[in-house]
């Protein structure tokens, strides 16, 4: 968890907080484009560093929640073929679900240059894309 705790206690993300207001009162920006100049999306592109920050704290709370996940609702995964993890980042989640269920087939699905830096695991591909634009087509959605 020590990544998440870095990620939401770093300048870019406690930032907003003092903007809030500006959404609050309805500017049409959101409190972290107005602290940082821009959404985070685009932020995360220009400032690798707390790109890969924000995808390892990703990791992180995948890895706590996913296995409640498995344990209590692995029924829901029975005749699933295939899953597409929209925003997946590096894959941890979907790793991990291809590996309780290892008949499904995974497409982690996220920003090109989020998906260019995962790792690659066995019963996953990493798929590059908009999620604006489409998602690629699989028998369930996972979007934590």
């Amino acid at each position: 968890m020590a990544a998440f705790v870095l990620m939401e206690s770093s300048p870019p993300m406690l930032a907003p907080w003092h903007c809030l207001s500006a959404r609050v009162l309805g500017n049409g920006s959101s409190a972290f484009e107005a602290a940082n100049g821009e959404d985070l999306w685009s932020y995360t592109i220009a400032n690798p560093a707390h790109g890969q920050l924000f995808n390892e704290a990703m990791a992180c709370g995948a890895r706590v929640t996913v296995p409640a996940i498995v344990d209590k609702c692995s029924d829901m995964f029975e005749g699933i073929g295939t899953v597409v993890d929209v925003g997946g980042g590096n894959g941890t989640a979907l790793g991990m679900l291809v590996k309780a269920f290892p008949w499904i087939r995974g497409l982690n699905f996220d920003l090109p240059h989020v998906v260019c830096a995962a790792k690659k695991t066995e019963g996953v591909e990493n798929v590059g894309g908009d999620m604006f634009d489409c998602v690629p087509k699989a028998d369930a959605v996972f979007v934590m």
